[in-house]
């Protein structure tokens, strides 16, 4: 790992003081954070809070992001009840939800393909400065995100103009492994009249790793501007910008055991990579909304985007064959790649209400399309195809570059289009009872190659969805919901055959109670039934790749149950508690994926100091999860991690935050796999923060 070396960053660290000195005898003013969330439409379509969602759904809002220190999505995830991740490589993640794949994701409401740019691209490490807030609704959201598993969606929204006064705040940090970060977040008003109006963010980051070799840096810059074209209708421009360099970057990990089966435990700083590997990823997006208000009290949005991803990297994979005790039996396996895609999608909703029966009902109309075209990735491979480790126990990644071939293989080259119509209404039944009725038909289709021809797909699939909601009391609300599961998909089996799409069934009950405003509850019982789901088929490969061939498992069912808690017993302290648990089971009684936990725990506090020193606030958040093993060789046991915050504001625009995750140092698998590939979490870690606000 480098050593330290004086920066900008660092430069900018050592100034802001002297403006705390500065300020220091300004009223301390102490600003609490509300986790509540505004109206959500990444469900139905319809623009329901969180209490009218017949489904479980967490929402996390800037400012936790931004205490928790959470600089990517897959951090974020990481925090969200009833998910669970696997940290594939230091770029691709996968994510579980209630058993199944997470592979959709949307922006603004507008759905994308999680699986079709979430590997080399990089989509899964999005920055979260750009965001206002995550939105995360398990189980089926077919309705509003077209086709995907009945895991859950995940929607992101981002930061609007919406200030005409001058606001922002500008936040440095440096912490562990010469981590330095520099954030900048401003709004302001562009006309004497307010109807203009801009926002602007810009990041910059850079440092080691706990893990040999690694290092990376990145920028982000984001942009919008806001005009009220008249009092009814809004028009919104913005484009984003984020590129990450990692040099020592790895792909795939560890060896998880010796040739006899025996674990390997190495030190966590133990690399897979060499010193010439690199990875980098950039990823651009202009988007335009446009929204009008009807005299009639309805709305008309429209909503395009355009986005393109790449990434460029010289890779090695160092899990070819099998690892001896002394050292020697494993092949390097080295990959000169570049790839790239762009995704087109436009969004239309029609919505508003009306009379029946002597109620007011809402009602949707919208159209969705998305066009992921160009998706393509070619790679040289080295000319001498494995090339012998002499003694991995003494790697240090000192692997002589190869001499590439001169000619590039397609990988894969294709475009993916989804076309589809979607409605929904909530008819109020009675005062104390309401239903949700929906349908979504879509065209989906796959054109082009990978490792052959991919080219497959349905027209007409018809998603429907139910929902029924009853006020048991003025605080607690039953619900019920229903839908349907339909998910083309691109899992090969030993042939080389593409799967049947995934299909099947999600039902879910359970109540939300807002008992006062300091006490909040939820839970939800869930049964998916699912056939055709991939598994692994240990001991085959895909023909002519090294990926492992799957099969279809038929009559998989998973059901469980999710609670939520908000408590404020006393004045200043404030906790979140999560709990989820699952069982997904094949026709014959065989756990599926269980490289995912079926059993998970989320606590997060913070208590203000009031009546002692109320510029203080600390807290510490918990993260707990069962057992997971994707063979009989590998498993990890239950684990918790225990993270600590401490803020103190030193005036009413001057915090300093510190920040401990995995404070008792524990270590643990994030990842592990049927070929008894493992990778280890983080360490032990601190970052220091200070942030002005204006």
């Amino acid at each position: 790992m480098k050593r330290f070396t004086y920066s900008p960053i660092a430069l900018s660290l050592a100034l802001i003081p002297k403006l705390c000195l500065a300020a220091a005898e300004e009223t301390v003013t102490v600003i609490g954070s509300e986790l509540a969330s505004p109206e959500v439409s990444n469900t139905t379509g319809l623009a329901l809070t969180p209490e009218e969602t017949p489904q479980s759904m967490t929402v996390l809002d800037a400012h936790y992001i931004e205490q928790r220190n959470l600089s990517s999505v897959d951090d974020v995830l990481q925090r969200v009840i009833g998910i669970t991740s696997l940290n594939t490589d230091d770029v691709r993640n996968q994510f579980q939800a209630r058993g199944f794949v997470i592979n959709s994701y949307q922006v603004d409401g507008m759905p994308y393909s999680w699986g079709d740019t979430a590997g080399f691209s990089g989509q899964t490490q999005i920055d979260t400065s750009i965001y206002e807030r995550l939105e995360v609704v398990r189980g089926s959201t077919g309705l509003s995100t077209g086709v995907g598993e009945p895991s859950a969606s995940i929607n992101l929204v981002r930061k609007h103009a919406d200030s005409v006064d001058l606001i922002g705040n500008v936040h440095a940090s440096i912490g562990s492994w010469n981590q330095q970060r520099v954030v900048a977040d401003m709004s302001h008003g562009l006309n004497a009249e307010g109807t203009l109006r801009g926002r602007i963010v810009t990041k910059y980051e850079q440092g080691d790793s706990f893990v040999d070799l690694y290092e990376s840096n990145r920028k982000v810059l984001y942009a919008v501007i806001e005009q009220d074209l008249t009092n009814t209708s809004l028009l919104r421009l913005g484009a984003s910008y984020q590129a990450d360099d990692r040099d020592g970057a790895s792909w795939g990990g560890l060896p998880g055991v010796y040739s006899d089966d025996t674990p390997t435990h190495f030190s966590r700083s133990k690399t897979a990579a060499t010193d010439w590997n690199y990875w980098n990823t950039e990823h651009v997006s202009v988007y335009a909304n446009y929204e009008h208000q009807f005299s009639n009290g309805w709305q008309l949005q429209s909503n395009y985007s355009h986005t393109k991803y790449s990434q460029r990297a010289k890779l090695t994979n160092i899990n070819v064959g099998a690892l001896e005790k002394e050292g020697s039996g494993l092949f390097a396996w080295s990959y000169n790649n570049e790839g790239k895609s762009s995704q087109d999608s436009i969004n239309l909703k029609l919505n508003g209400t009306y009379p029946a029966a002597g109620q007011q009902h809402e009602f949707i109309l919208g159209l969705s399309y998305n066009h992921l075209e160009d998706f393509n990735q070619y790679y040289a491979m080295d000319p001498a195809a494995f090339a012998p480790i002499d003694n991995y126990l003494t790697w240090k990644g000192n692997l002589t570059e190869p001499s590439w071939a001169q000619n590039t293989t397609t990988e894969y080259d294709f475009s993916t289009t989804q076309l589809a119509f979607y409605t929904a209404t909530r008819v109020h039944l009675s005062p104390k009872t309401k239903a949700i009725l929906g349908a979504r038909i879509a065209n989906w289709q796959r054109k082009g190659e990978n490792y052959g021809d991919v080219t497959y797909g349905d027209d007409g699939i018809v998603t429907p969805y139910a929902g029924l909601l009853y006020d048991l009391t003025d605080q607690t609300r039953l619900y019920a919901s229903y839908a349907t599961i339909y998910e083309p998909q691109n899992a090969q089996d030993r042939d080389g055959e593409y799967l049947d799409p995934i299909e099947g069934k999600t039902y879910e009950v359970g109540f939300k109670s807002n008992l006062n405003e300091d006490i909040r509850l939820s839970a939800g019982l869930f049964r998916i039934e699912q056939d055709n789901l991939a598994q692994d088929d240990v001991g085959y490969t895909v023909p002519n790749t090294l990926e492992t061939a799957q099969k279809a498992v038929q009559g998989t069912v998973s059901q469980g149950l999710e609670l939520q808690v908000f408590a404020r017993p006393i004045e200043g302290l404030d906790f979140n508690l999560g709990y989820s648990r699952f069982r997904a089971e094949d026709k014959d009684g065989h756990q599926v994926n269980t490289e995912f936990a079926r059993e998970q725990i989320m606590f997060s506090s913070q208590y203000q100091l009031i009546d002692w020193l109320p510029a203080l606030t600390v807290g510490a958040d918990v993260r707990w999860q069962s057992e997971i093993h994707a063979s009989d060789d590998i498993r990890q046991p239950a684990y918790s991690l225990v993270d600590l915050i401490a803020s103190y504001q030193l005036n009413k625009d001057i915090t300093m935050r510190l920040n401990i995750e995995n404070v008792l140092d524990k270590k643990y698998y994030s990842y592990l796999n049927s070929a008894n590939t493992v990778r280890y979490g983080e360490p032990m870690s601190a970052q220091l923060t200070i942030n002005y606000s204006f």
